[in-house]
């Protein structure tokens, strides 16, 4: 039972050991009932049963007599990985990977140099021990017998070593022939230490959006754990309530191979609490920022296997962050990242000393602390929450407009609110679709000059791709002003910025042209033009408020298709006024 200081700890992002604590020992009692669950449906005489209910014993034996063994075996984002794959092949009726349940527990054995004697199956010619590293194994055995008698760790004819000598490879130790331990990262500031694996091998990690980066070189090693102790030290010295938690938290990051060298991915995945993957992080700060987003994550998904936040996930919703909809309790781990986000922009744009760094961590903030709290009230509207969830959600959005009420400079959130407003508007082109019915009465009111009826007008559902978009480089160079200024001012300066027309006088700042040229541009076009309606709303953004903004802002979807119906003769700005 989680206690109500834990949860409300968790919920506004405090430093709470015992929380995390809380957390963490629940993940073993979860991963305990799973492997209870996979011993019953192993059964049979084939290998990979038969090595599971060995090493399902010898589990027992060491939970018996070293419980600090057993924890950290329990504790393995590689067993949860494993454990919920198998779950997955219990549920389509395939076979599942009995046998590596061997590997797991001979690593715990052979960690704690408890003496034990097992059948482990060879894959790739590598006997895996999740957490340690593998043995390479020389012919193309599918099964070894791996041993330990408290001093050696024999394998069968192919390897023999010290037990003392199998584990991580933290760049100090010697080589061991046919042993490959796993990369650690050893992380010190200030006199708290991180130590972390930086998995490349284990397959049942190697579960996210991205592959996992294989077989990097020792020089990319070390380029890791260089990058690691640069952002470990931006933690520990400016977001101390962060690193803590995090080094008790995280162990296991998982390298990942991005499509593009200028695109960073993070993720996390409830199947291996303990473990976060990321891409290359390509600046110090941006990995500290990277670690505190997706630590929010493996707490909430800790916390949601003991409370139940959401009950349904109804209809997709608008999350200001992401390019899709989602659902409830998708929005809600957003929301949850983002307000560890938010906290480490209000502290670490008082640390930034350069022009450009202040402009970024300012935005940043100013960005995303009225993008968490629109995120929250969009939850709480959609009444697919618990109670617990509810009171989650509102203690989080509480701390979030702690942070809020803070001031940031006139530039920064003017930047932020155009990044906002041009996520907004895209999204509403992409994912709002309209009654063609209802549509088409309006169009008829409208040439009528009829004043616009508020009954007739749509309900707006969600959808997939509804529209094709394409202003995707207009919206990089928006945020291309504060997230690399340098650039962008060369861009500026050279007059190569890769935009149309309409889009160059609105970085220009010459509002009432980029009007002008945007509203020539959905007229002169024979095809719908969703990106020149897109540019519409944001040069309109500039100009003080009006009844236009206001109806661009909120009817974007409903708009364009009674444009493309009326026929592109037809100014925007008239449609809109008609509207408001």
């Amino acid at each position: 039972m989680l206690p109500v200081t834990a949860f409300t700890a968790l919920a506004e992002c405090a430093d709470d050991p015992d929380a995390i604590r809380s957390i963490g020992d629940a993940q073993l009692s979860k991963h305990l009932m799973l492997l209870h669950a996979i011993a019953e449906a192993a059964v049979g005489d084939d290998d990979g049963p038969a090595a599971f209910r060995a090493a399902y014993e010898l589990f027992a034996r060491i939970r018996a007599t070293d419980p600090g063994a057993a924890d950290w075996l329990l504790g393995l984002p590689h067993l949860g990985g494993w454990a919920h794959d198998c779950l997955i092949h219990f549920e389509r009726g395939s076979a599942a990977d009995f046998g590596h349940f061997a590997c797991v527990v001979a690593a715990a054995a052979v960690r704690a140099g408890f003496p034990f004697e097992l059948n482990v199956p060879v894959q790739d010619a590598r006997v895996r021990l999740p957490g340690l590293g593998y043995l390479t194994v020389n012919g193309s055995p599918s099964w070894i017998k791996l041993s330990c008698d408290g001093t050696r760790v024999t394998g069968g004819d192919h390897f023999e070593a010290d037990w003392r000598r199998i584990v991580p490879d933290d760049g100090s130790g010697g080589a061991v022939p046919f042993w490959s331990g796993t990369p650690m990262v050893r992380a010190v500031a200030e006199g708290l230490t991180w130590n972390t694996l930086l998995e490349t091998d284990d397959p049942y990690l190697d579960r996210y959006s991205l592959p996992m980066s294989r077989n990097i070189s020792v020089n990319e090693i070390q380029r890791w754990r260089d990058r690691f102790q640069e952002g470990w030290e931006v933690l520990v010295r400016h977001h101390r309530w962060a690193a803590g938690p995090i080094a008790d938290g995280i162990s296991v990051v998982v390298p990942l191979t991005p499509y593009s060298d200028t695109d960073l991915v993070s993720a996390t995945t409830p199947a291996a609490f303990g473990a976060i993957a990321t891409s290359w992080p390509p600046d110090l700060v941006t990995l500290a920022e990277t670690l505190v987003h997706e630590f929010q994550h493996v707490k909430l998904c800790g916390l949601m296997d003991m409370v139940t936040l959401v009950e349904s996930d109804g209809e997709r919703i608008y999350a200001p962050w992401r390019q899709d909809p989602r659902p409830a309790a998708g929005l809600l781990q957003g929301a949850y990242a983002h307000l560890g986000i938010v906290r480490f922009w209000a502290a670490q744009r008082y640390v930034e000393t350069e022009p450009d760094e202040v402009l970024r961590a300012q935005v940043h903030f100013a960005r995303w602390g009225p993008a968490l709290n629109l995120a929250v009230q969009t939850l709480l509207k959609t009444e697919c929450l618990t109670p617990a969830g509810v009171r989650f959600a509102k203690l989080l959005q509480a701390r979030g407009r702690e942070f809020a009420s803070e001031s940031v400079t006139a530039e920064a959130r003017a930047t932020a609110e155009e990044v906002a407003l041009d996520h907004w508007l895209t999204w509403q082109i992409r994912h709002v679709a309209t009654d063609l019915a209802t549509v088409a009465r309006l169009v008829a009111a409208y040439r009528n000059g009829e004043p616009c009826p508020r009954s007739l007008q749509p309900a707006t559902p969600i959808a997939e791709d509804v529209r094709k978009v394409s202003s995707a480089m207009r919206s990089r160079v928006l945020s291309m002003r504060y997230l690399a200024p340098a650039r962008y001012r060369e861009l500026c300066a050279d007059g190569v910025l890769p935009l149309g027309h309409a889009d160059r006088l609105l970085l220009a700042g010459n509002t009432d042209a980029a009007v002008q040229a945007y509203r020539d541009l959905i007229a002169g076009s024979a095809q719908p033009e969703p990106d020149a309606w897109i540019g519409l709303g944001l040069a309109l953004h500039r100009r003080p408020a009006s009844q236009h903004r206001a109806a661009f802002a909120t009817r974007m979807a409903l708009m364009y298709d009674m444009h493309a119906r009326l026929g592109q003769q037809i100014d925007p700005l008239d449609l809109a006024g008609w509207f408001a």
